[in-house]
């Protein structure tokens, strides 16, 4: 056989190596993206595993191409030539990569896709030579130069694309132009050779393959290296994102805490044992002190105050990671020379590398301690003004009562002619009007002191065994005479079964005399006023006052309780009082552990409850 030989390729192998080069380019340009996001040896790790990904892929390409080509002769290959093509192609893609790394400039591009192309030229052109078959290769200079520059052109355009990364989409239109170069110059470079026989040379004993597997072997096993080098470097990716995440929340949370301390009012300090500044926190309570360079000065040259001995003892003595100490009047000195007070935290923290001291927290206390101040004075004024009001009751109720009961007495003794018959009748009258004034004046004088004495809490008790019959009965006796006046019918109603009870009577019969009173007062003429008892669900003991009268408005309920407040406050009010006997009234109820409740309507009629607890009761079983 001689002449030239008829060339042909596999068009299945022809479209794997295609595949095989446009996804080694994808991985080794994802791959180096990994280059420009990192520094140091890191970086020439990625450069490394970049260049082998493109290296390696371009070099399983060539030779899966290689196998698509047949000849009528047969072909061996040089396994030391070979070898060295898989070294050319990493190496010189290596050195490319390494020049983009440096920076993103126009002539950085340019003479890295030169070298990535002449390398990828040197690469095809090496593994051309390690052929080893029984002809001559000749090559068309033209086409040679053709696929160089295809080649150049390709991988500078793909690396361009790459440093413009925009995503996943940019990155295979990346790989399909560097694929392009790859497979592009490949074939015209085949397409630039000659093979002519040579029967003088004899059949070559250089490694043969079976074509079609060792294809298949190769082209898995590049996709297998190729597919594990992308995980990495998505893993990588994926570890890079986490890690910048983090180190962005540990900044933002650094810089939220620095801003939190700096805007602080507090002063903050680290110090020894004895006292001694080692770190002073930049705060606005430091500064609003003048204080900057703090650091090796001694604590108690700063602070002074009563608290400065028990500062010294809580340094001295208190103990790593147990609870905070506190300590109270301490001063420091503004600038202009006034003394601020502070209370401060102690917390030991010596053994913490990063503190390695006891830190101090001084916070600002003078508003509170003289708000305190304040209130202490208040307290005292109040105080004494009680005692001053108490004394004052104690000087009226002797300074009024005596001349009352002397103007009640005469009265009494004119009224009842215990001396002899006045002159006339008309001062008969006088002395009746006396008299009832002065019980009036008595009753009033009596409601304000037992008012005073509920304010200050000095009412009291003297309790007995009381039959709920006898104190209804006692109490009705005394305000017959005014409901006879108005012909207000007075009606009891008191159950045998309702057992005695224990209290004070006198101050039970002044609270039911004050709402009978109350009763037959707001009655008009011909009504009716009922005092009832029982045991309500509860078990509690209630006496019930109703009657028929002039009603309160809804909206003053509320209030009729409140001290010196009346329904009608007019001058020209047609009902006289002091707006007191409610106000005691629910004071000596709830003395005895009870409560008033009230209710009423206008023109119908107000019904008002005392009920006392039913610990009060002597029930019947318990006295057999």
């Amino acid at each position: 056989m001689s002449g030239i030989l008829a060339v042909a390729y596999d068009p299945t192998l022809v479209l794997l190596s295609m595949g095989v080069a446009t996804w080694a380019s994808f991985v080794s340009l994802d791959v180096a993206a990994r280059i420009w996001s990192s520094g140091g040896w890191v970086r020439l790790g990625w450069i490394v595993a970049a260049a082998t990904a493109m290296g390696g892929g371009i070099w399983s390409m060539h030779f899966i191409a290689m196998l698509a080509f047949s000849l009528p002769v047969s072909i061996g290959y040089s396994v030391p030539i070979t070898l060295l093509s898989l070294a050319i192609a990493i190496d010189v893609t290596a050195i490319a990569f390494a020049i983009i790394a440096g920076g993103r400039g126009w002539r950085r591009l340019v003479a890295a896709g030169f070298i990535m192309g002449c390398g990828v030229a040197g690469m095809h052109y090496t593994g051309m030579a390690a052929m080893q078959l029984p002809a001559d290769i000749t090559y068309d200079p033209w086409i040679v130069a053709a696929s160089v520059v295809i080649a150049c052109i390709a991988a500078t355009t793909a690396l361009w694309i790459a440093l413009r990364d925009k995503g996943a989409w940019w990155r295979a239109g990346a790989a399909c132009i560097m694929g392009a170069a790859v497979y592009g110059m490949h074939y015209t470079g085949m397409e630039a050779a000659c093979f002519t026989a040579v029967p003088s040379i004899l059949r070559p004993v250089a490694l043969q393959f079976e074509r079609g597997s060792l294809a298949l072997i190769i082209a898995l096993a590049t996709t297998l290296i190729l597919s594990l080098e992308l995980l990495s470097s998505k893993l990588d990716q994926r570890f890079a994102a986490f890690r910048a995440r983090e180190a962005e929340i540990l900044r933002l949370s650094a810089e939220r805490f620095r801003n939190l301390v700096h805007s602080s009012a507090d002063i903050i300090l680290v110090v020894g044992r004895d006292g001694r500044i080692v770190f002073a926190v930049p705060s606005q309570g430091l500064s609003r002190f003048g204080l900057a360079a703090l650091e090796d000065v001694s604590l108690f040259d700063l602070v002074h105050g009563p608290g400065v001995e028990a500062l010294r003892h809580a340094l001295a003595t208190h103990a790593p990671r147990s609870d905070a100490a506190h300590v109270d009047r301490l001063e420091i000195r503004l600038p202009d020379g006034s003394p601020r007070v502070f209370e401060a935290t102690a917390a030991n923290l010596i053994d913490e590398p990063s503190i390695n001291g006891i830190v101090l927290t001084f916070h600002d206390v003078t508003e509170r301690e003289r708000s305190a101040e304040e209130l202490r004075r208040a307290t005292r004024i109040s105080e004494e003004a009680n005692r001053l009001k108490s004394e004052f009751i104690a000087n009226m109720n002797h300074e009024l009562r005596t001349p009352l009961n002397a103007i009640i007495g005469f009265s009494e003794i004119m009224v009842g002619d215990l001396q002899g018959r006045l002159a006339d009748g008309r001062y008969r009258e006088y002395a009746q009007d006396i008299h009832a004034s002065g019980a009036q004046l008595l009753s009033i004088i009596n409601d304000i002191l037992d008012f005073s004495k509920a304010e200050i809490g000095q009412l009291s008790l003297n309790e007995i065994t009381i039959e709920p019959a006898a104190l209804v009965e006692n109490s009705l006796r005394f305000v017959a005479p005014a409901a006879a006046k108005k012909d207000v019918a007075l009606v009891a109603d008191v159950p045998a079964a309702v057992p005695p009870f224990r209290g004070d009577e006198r101050r039970l019969r002044q609270i039911l005399l004050n709402l009978l009173s109350n009763a037959v007062k707001f009655t008009s003429l011909g009504g009716e006023v009922r005092i009832s008892t029982r045991l309500d669900e509860a078990g509690d003991l209630e006496f019930a006052v109703k009657d028929t009268g002039i009603g309160i408005p809804a909206d003053q309920i509320s209030r009729v309780m409140e001290p010196f407040y009346q329904v009608d406050g007019s001058l020209a009010r047609q009902q006289d009082g002091t707006g007191l006997g409610l106000t005691i009234a629910k004071s000596l109820a709830e003395l005895h552990g009870g409560r008033l409740t009230l209710e009423s309507e206008i023109r119908r009629g107000t019904t008002i409850r005392l009920i006392l607890p039913r610990a009060r009761l002597n029930l019947r079983s318990d006295a057999a």
